[in-house]
């Protein structure tokens, strides 16, 4: 570009053909150039006092194009006088602008006086302290130089000029006169750019470096344009180098010159560098500079894989390519983990940065300066986790199965069910399998937390086996009745016993499971939680078989032992037992419970628990008590329960004297009668709320109420509300003479268990043993508060049609048998 500082031009004064321009003809010419003549040459006038001597010299060519001059502006001229002119002397210098049209407009006048000139050659010196002047294009200067002497003698003066020494010369200071325009590359076809690839051919890697330069004075002033080209390492391709002019001549205003340059193939890539210098007559330096890039392009493919010992192509990646912060290139992985498309053109000119997105996270970024074509494998921060093979069921066993769904909450908060059944590709993160669906049922002991990049350990979940024994009133096992299972209302599994009356039901979600043995004449019920793995025996009466066929080995016996003992000694040793209904507990507890009492029944898993309370609820309505009844169970299945015992409460239900709560775990719409469900057991707000409601409902005094069972409660509530609950509950009971029982699982935990039987008034347990390979339930009363009670644990069973009944040993009223007798008694049975 042209500097905005002061641009001097020396014109130098020069004798040429005779030409006419802007109406001037002559042939005394000034200019920049330095063409001189062979000789020196010199221009004379006779000068007096009346006749001053006067030399005229014309800017030529023409002004190209308008400019400015300003000061100062220097007349040197060299004189000699055939003789001297004295003191007087005075040499003046006047410069005129003459138009196109042949109009003189004085610009700058300058003189030098007592300026004697003798017959010795001698320079003279001029300077004119000049404002600023507009030159228009096409003007041209006139250099007037006018010597004034004194006296009447007439003497020969010489201008002097043409030569290179003693050359007269007129110097102006001009603005904005010279300038490079613009300095640029282009490619072979003449299109302006710059970047050139080592991938084209011989003649397409043609570099044109081209120059626009402009001069007010006319090209012809400017005397050289050259150019040095350096490589991306600092070397020197070109050194001072000229460029040709390709379009302007001498007079024109602007040009342009290029040079042409090409590189092999095997040049570096990288940035290239020009610097283009311009001098003119004057030897005003002027330079610019230019830069451009050589590249070569390379195929990039793209395939995305998973961390972790076996990796495996990731589908859906979103892959994008950045130079700096600008995005160039956008794609996504297919099912073999190929970046689509493919192929990616990348210049060898810059760093660039991959970022791989799985799911909206960053899960890769790699940065590569590409120098040849290649495939880069992303491995991705993902890993392949198999949720079919993690789970085992809670004694650490592998499932037949994987369950049916899980709940996974991901690293970002949000969560989505997934069908464990193969592998899943998860970024790294932290993870939480949060439900774990088992036969409908969520069996997660707790949310289960891990990070893929680690693995994920074997997961335990609340899936147990649980085992039925079926025995007849004698304790021998029954075979060929059904056993069918029932949770939360609904009949997930039967089977039917074996010759052993041994049932195992494998793999079965937690939760209070009804267990229904059955055959064509009756039905008998149980119920069990189950938290771990379990056993429950449940007595049960086939119907009779005929006479026919009994055993024979019996009725010898029979009457073998009748003969020698009678009858009666025979038949109390075939049935040792007395069996007492459930109100022989009152003379366990002196005399029963009384008003007021909380009694706290623990058993074992299928003792017989929800058997004693809806014994106790049914006996209580008998009796005229208003009885709330809180189950875990769904309400239709305790009513069916209690109606298999012929414990009706419809009739009871309908005067709103019995309140049959269930769980919101067991609700089906429309079912229920009564105050409805309550949310879950182990919310101790929610569970006294709902029992005062039934207390505020049940108006009447003496109203008992049973919650059965309170696992959910001990298992999950706070200590001291668990205890603050009974306690408050307790002292209404009281106030209106009712009492209040409460089941509870021996498995529950056992400081909520402590707390429990702390806030309680008496204490009865259910432990179901083992004793000469046969199984039975043992009822036992632990605490009285302020009573007396007989602690001796007493054989009980669940009667098909009566409920529970103690098993009382019978007193003997014979003295004892003989040994022999006795081995005879073990004869016949064997």
């Amino acid at each position: 570009a042209a500097p905005s500082t002061q641009q001097p031009a020396t014109f130098f004064f020069h004798k040429q053909i005779t030409k006419t321009l802007n109406t001037i003809t002559t042939n005394l010419w000034a200019n920049t150039t330095k063409s001189w003549s062979a000789t020196n040459q010199n221009e004379q006038r006779t000068v007096s006092s009346s006749t001053p001597g006067i030399w005229h010299f014309y800017s030529q060519p023409a002004l190209a194009g308008n400019t400015t001059l300003t000061a100062p502006l220097t007349f040197v001229l060299y004189f000699s006088s055939s003789s001297g002119t004295g003191t007087g002397t005075v040499i003046t210098g006047n410069l005129n602008k003459i138009t196109s049209s042949g109009s003189v407009i004085s610009l700058a006048v300058g003189s030098l006086s007592s300026a004697p000139i003798s017959s010795t050659l001698t320079g003279y010196t001029i300077a004119i302290t000049s404002n600023t002047y507009q030159i228009e294009s096409g003007a041209i200067l006139d250099f007037a130089i006018t010597v004034n002497i004194p006296g009447s003698t007439s003497r020969t003066i010489s201008l002097y000029y043409d030569a290179p020494s003693n050359s007269s010369e007129v110097s102006i200071n001009f603005q904005q006169r010279v300038g490079i325009t613009s300095y640029s590359s282009f490619n072979e076809t003449g299109v302006q750019t710059g970047s050139f690839s080592r991938n084209w051919t011989a003649i397409s890697r043609q570099v044109t470096l081209r120059a626009s330069i402009f001069d007010a004075l006319g090209l012809y002033d400017l005397a050289s344009i050259r150019a040095n080209l350096t490589s991306p390492t600092g070397s020197f391709l070109l050194t001072n180098t000229p460029l040709i002019s390709v379009q302007g001549t001498d007079l024109d205003y602007a040009g342009t010159w290029s040079l042409n340059w090409t590189y092999p193939s095997n040049d570096p890539s990288g940035g290239y560098g020009s610097s283009l210098g311009a001098t003119d007559d004057g030897g005003l330096y002027m330079t610019t500079q230019l830069s451009y890039v050589v590249f070569a392009s390379w195929f990039l493919n793209l395939q995305a894989l998973s961390l972790g010992p076996n990796p495996v192509p990731v589908s859906g990646a979103s892959v994008t390519i950045f130079v700096g912060s600008a995005a160039i290139y956008n794609g996504a992985s297919d099912s073999s983990g190929s970046v689509s498309p493919q192929n990616i053109p990348l210049p060898d000119t810059a760093t660039y940065t991959i970022k791989t997105f799985w799911q909206g996270s960053l899960v890769n970024q790699t940065s590569f300066f590409p120098r040849s074509s290649l495939t880069i494998t992303l491995h991705l921060s993902i890993y392949q986790v198999d949720f079919s093979k993690v789970f085992q069921d809670g004694n650490g066993n592998p499932l037949p199965y994987p369950p049916s769904s899980i709940q996974l909450s991901y690293p970002n908060g949000t969560s989505t069910s997934l069908v464990p059944t193969g592998a899943y590709l998860l970024p790294g993160g932290t993870y939480s399998i949060s439900t774990v669906t088992w036969m409908g049922v969520s069996v997660a002991p707790s949310p289960n937390t891990f990070n893929p990049m680690n693995g994920l350990s074997r997961v335990s979940l609340q899936i147990y086996d649980l085992t039925v024994l079926v025995v007849g009133q004698d304790g021998t096992a029954t075979a060929g009745v059904t056993v069918s299972l029932t949770l939360a209302g609904e009949t997930i599994i039967q089977n039917t016993t074996g010759s052993n009356g041994i049932l195992v039901f494998r793999d079965l979600p937690k939760g209070q499971y009804v267990i229904v043995v059955s055959d064509q004449s009756q039905t008998v019920r149980s119920t069990v939680d189950l938290s771990q793995n379990a056993s429950s025996k449940i007595q049960f009466s086939p119907a009779p078989s005929s006479w026919v066929t009994q055993s024979l080995d019996w009725i010898l016996l029979g009457a073998a032992v009748g003969g020698l003992l009678g009858y009666g000694e025979f038949y109390r040793r075939k049935h040792p037992y007395k069996e007492e209904p459930l109100e022989y507990l009152n003379s366990l507890t002196s005399g029963g419970f009384h008003d007021g009492d909380v009694v706290l029944i623990e058993g074992d898993t299928g003792a017989g628990k929800t058997t004693i309370c809806e014994e106790l609820a049914y006996k209580s309505l008998q009796s005229g008590n208003p009885v709330a009844y809180l189950t875990y169970d769904k309400p239709e299945s305790t009513r069916q329960q209690m109606k298999a015992f012929h414990w009706d409460t419809f009739e009871y239900e309908q005067k709103q004297q019995f309140q049959l709560i269930g769980c919101e775990l067991t609700k089906t719409l429309g079912e229920e009668r009564g105050l409805g469900v309550l949310e879950n057991f182990y919310d101790t707000t929610a569970l006294d709320l709902t029992i005062s409601t039934a207390l505020f409902q049940l108006s009447n005094e003496k109203p008992v109420v049973l919650v059965d069972s309170a696992y959910q409660l001990v298992e999950r509530a706070r200590l001291n509300g668990l205890a603050n609950m009974v306690l408050d509950t307790s002292a209404r009971i009281k106030k209106m003479k009712g009492k209040f029982f409460i089941a509870v699982t021996k498995t529950d935990s056992k400081s909520g268990l402590a707390e429990l039987e702390a806030a309680v008034d008496s204490i009865i347990t259910l432990d179901t043993t083992t004793a000469e390979g046969q199984m039975f339930t043992q009822l036992t009363v632990k605490k009285m508060r302020g009573r007396k009670f007989d602690n001796r644990p007493v054989k009980i069973r669940v009667h098909p049609g009566r409920g529970i009944v103690f098993l009382v040993p019978k007193t003997a009223k014979n003295k004892h048998v003989s040994t022999t007798l006795e081995s005879m008694v073990k004869l016949g049975k064997s």
